[in-house]
């Protein structure tokens, strides 16, 4: 017995259509009028800047406008946040740049910034360098490697202070323990030591994140290349100086790079450890635009100390980026 023609089946000589021979022929046909539109968006010179435009207007009111905005009340004798203020010029800037609180500041800043960077650029290092290597555990190391800088800055300004604490902190006991030292030590109380303290504090804090990074660009590094210089009777040291190294230069410029625009706006570990002190031994200037606005408040005072500061630091990121390009394309160059 012949099987029954299927209710899908074309009758004898008719061509099935190619929006009916399918289920999603339908689909199809509504989908054609979006892949006309698409086409003939790309060929619309303009569609470009209106995929921007949201980007755009978002920098202009989160970093345009209150830019502006500083700058006008730096021309200003503003004090409450609000109020009213007086055109002075600027005699701000002349009473700002005339004191020696803003080039101490200035001091403590750079010192400030130098040592975070080389101390969480070369902790990221040894820490992607050492898990690079095949060892037991070294994957649950390199998942958890990142717990200190996940933890708020609240948290960590929290435990370092009870932990550094002269009278009931660990580190005090411990120290007396080992016998290193013969009475306690405040960590936070003195100058150079609430300096140094907070630097590794923060250090801590950041250097498990561009531990991560260098340690990605680290795997990118073809295993051909390393055994190569085995050969050629490279030891450990070698390869480090004359392969690793070099391979991942760009994303060590990157990195330091990062790490110092983010260690001079630092505001949050150095004000919960030390509030600036003692003695404006930790008063960077995220620190003395915070007490001139809102503990003296002087708005215009703050914003014309945050002027300069944008200035510098917009030079440095130009010139280190023009710095970086420059020695990418050397190194690219045939």
């Amino acid at each position: 017995m012949r099987p029954s023609p299927s209710p899908l089946a074309h009758p004898a000589g008719v061509a099935p259509s190619r929006g009916a021979s399918f289920p999603g022929g339908a689909f199809a046909r509504g989908r054609a009028p979006f892949a006309r539109l698409a086409a003939t968006l790309q060929k619309d010179p303009y569609f470009g800047y209106l995929l921007v435009l949201p980007l755009v207007l978002w920098t202009v009111l989160t970093i345009v406008y209150p830019l502006l905005d500083a700058v006008r009340l730096s021309l200003l004798n503003v004090g409450y946040v609000g109020s009213a203020g007086r055109f002075v010029g600027a005699a701000n800037y002349v009473k700002i740049l005339a004191s020696a609180e803003f080039w101490h500041t200035t001091e403590v800043t750079v010192f400030w910034t130098v040592l975070n960077t080389v101390l969480q650029v070369l902790g990221g290092l040894i820490a992607a360098l050492v898990l690079n290597q095949d060892f037991w555990g070294h994957e649950f190391v390199r998942t958890w490697i990142i717990l200190p800088w996940l933890i708020p800055s609240i948290v960590l300004a929290t435990m370092a202070k009870w932990m550094l604490d002269p009278t009931l902190g660990v580190v005090n006991y411990l120290l007396a323990k080992a016998g290193v030292i013969h009475a306690p030590v405040s960590f936070l109380g003195t100058p150079v030591l609430a300096f140094l303290t907070a630097t590794l504090v923060n250090a801590w804090h950041w250097f498990p994140l561009f531990a991560l990074m260098i340690l990605a660009a680290l795997q990118t590094i073809p295993k051909e290349v390393t055994e190569a210089a085995e050969v050629d009777g490279a030891n450990y040291w070698g390869r480090l100086w004359w392969v690793e190294l070099p391979s991942i230069a760009q994303v060590l410029y990157v990195i330091i790079f990062i790490a110092s625009l983010w260690a001079a706006n630092i505001f949050d570990v150095i004000w919960l450890l030390t509030r600036g002190g003692p003695v404006n031994a930790t008063n960077t200037f995220p620190i003395l635009i915070y007490y001139k606005g809102f503990q003296e408040f002087r708005i215009s005072a703050a914003a014309a100390i945050s002027v300069p500061l944008f200035a510098g630091l917009l030079l440095y990121g130009v010139w280190y980026m023009r710095r970086f390009m420059r020695e990418g394309i050397e190194e690219a160059a045939p």
